[in-house]
């Protein structure tokens, strides 16, 4: 792991951009994935404006979503794919060669965990995958207890990831259930970048960052990738 610690979160979410475009530079065919939600945002709109500004070619690369709430559409408010459609997909003058926006609404939910996995037969492995970590130190929907060796998949949301939710919904939708890359797949990517701001995930850093390797902290899994940048604001690398 190489830990990058910013000043803010503007200066993290700048250096998280540039090495995800540094990345596709180095493979400009490759696979790219971003997390959603508040943490990426500062990122993804960065690595927007890089492209748009022709600082790096995306044209030939291909973009899949990271995880989605089973029960929600790429339509509706607070999914992920909404996240991928607005805050990236519709702010690039450009686009990937082709993407593949998970869609939770699906009605085979299986059928649509088995293509996940067929875009990563077809176009992977990622070249780089942008991660947040949950306060349960999950990495997308790979909640505490996961198997490392698992591909996509459908699991059961944790009650800590239940709880946080409530941020994004309010009382309108319960998800029981999530649909996510699997940790073999975020571990093959050549290029992982994981980013965390705020003193809130200060202690699941530590833990991910200095502490055992356990599917207890599934981001700890991270200190056995070989390429892998923990890019931090000051405030969520204190405790390091």
């Amino acid at each position: 792991m190489e830990i990058i610690v910013c000043k803010d979160y503007e200066e993290m979410s700048r250096r998280a951009a540039e090495l995800a475009a540094e990345g596709l530079r180095q493979r400009p065919d490759g696979l790219l994935s971003f997390a959603g939600g508040e943490t990426p945002l500062g990122t993804v709109h960065v690595f927007a404006d890089m492209v748009n500004r022709r600082e790096v070619d995306i044209s030939r690369a291909h973009y899949v979503s990271l995880d989605e709430w089973v029960g929600l559409s790429n339509a509706d408010e607070g999914s992920c794919g909404l996240f991928n459609n607005r805050e990236l997909l519709a702010r690039l003058k450009k686009p990937f060669a082709a993407c593949r926006i998970i869609n939770g609404a699906a009605e085979n939910m299986e059928a649509e965990r088995d293509a996940l996995n067929a875009y990563f037969a077809q176009y992977g492995p990622l070249t780089v995958s942008v991660l947040g970590v949950g306060m349960n130190g999950h990495l997308g929907f790979n909640e505490d207890g996961v198997s490392f060796d698992l591909d996509a998949h459908i699991v059961p949301l944790s009650e800590t990831t239940k709880r946080v939710m409530s941020k994004y919904f309010g009382e309108k939708f319960h998800p029981t259930h999530g649909i996510s890359q699997g940790i073999r797949q975020i571990m093959a990517a050549e290029r992982v970048i994981l980013i965390a701001n705020g003193a809130h995930k200060a202690d699941i850093i530590q833990k991910a960052v200095t502490g055992p390797v356990t599917n207890s902290v599934p981001a700890s899994v991270l200190q056995n990738h070989p390429k892998c940048y923990v890019v931090l604001d000051e405030a969520a690398a204190a405790k390091l």
